[in-house]
């Protein structure tokens, strides 16, 4: 597969490179908008990843040409948006069919989540990971909390990462989990996802800095809405940022 980046900045490409190679891509990258405009035919590209800050003045022409040709099914385009991205630039990029639309700094944790998960719900990528994981964003309604298996005292902490399968949860009190081991069960769990509230049971699978937890139980219904919760996160990026003004 091959992915265009039309970005000017080599630090921004050379992160878009690397979190580009694991999921299958060959990345052709230009700095002349007018030259990536005339190869997009001959490039054939699987994704396109586009700076509107670099390009204020070019990116919706671009974006209009590639879906003129491609819907986002086949093609999927990112826009990279500088910090003067406005409402109405938001809801053109909407209206043209872009894909979605990140933060320039792929070197935040978050963003680079947010740029795999477009690539990956479009895209079938060639990745090992049996469970891809998601760094919940500010807009995502995502926490965790449980009770100590023996104590039952309240457990509460941030979600650091969470997958299908399971949860990567930060203790507000380490001491409150000192006695906890791998291999114990937490049946007493509660997950907020969105606008609901979620029963499951879990297994703790690592102890360290963060708790590894692997979902042991969870209703078939709970987890297929939770599991379409997770895949919704592009779109709920999208909302957020045209509620911006």
């Amino acid at each position: 597969m091959k992915a265009l980046l039309l970005v000017e900045s080599d630090a921004v490409a050379d992160l878009a490179r690397f979190y580009l190679k694991p999921l299958g891509f060959e990345a052709v990258r230009y700095r002349n908008p007018l030259k990536a405009l005339d190869n997009l035919e001959e490039v054939a590209p699987d994704a396109v990843i586009l700076s509107a800050r670099d390009y204020p003045r070019h990116w919706k022409v671009i974006a209009a040409a590639i879906r003129a040709e491609r819907p986002k099914e086949s093609c999927v385009l990112i826009l990279l948006r500088g910090d003067n991205f406005t409402f109405e630039e938001a809801a053109k990029a909407v209206a043209i069919g872009v894909n979605g639309v990140l933060r320039e700094d792929l070197g935040d944790r978050h963003e680079q989540t947010r740029f795999q998960r477009l690539l990956k719900r479009y895209i079938a990528v060639e990745e090992s990971r049996a469970s891809e994981r998601l760094a919940p964003a500010e807009w995502d309604r995502l926490a965790l909390m449980f009770s100590h298996p023996t104590s039952l005292a309240p457990i509460a902490g941030r979600l650091e990462t969470v997958s299908k399968n399971g949860f990567s949860f930060i203790p507000d009190s380490l001491a409150a989990v000192a006695d906890l081991a791998v291999g114990d069960i937490l049946e007493d769990c509660s997950l907020r996802a969105g606008d609901r509230i979620l029963s499951l049971s879990l297994e703790i699978v690592r102890m360290d800095r963060a708790l590894g937890l692997s979902i042991r139980h969870m209703t078939d219904e709970e987890h297929t809405y939770f599991e379409a919760y997770l895949e919704a996160s592009p779109e709920r990026e999208m909302r957020a940022l045209l509620k911006k003004t």
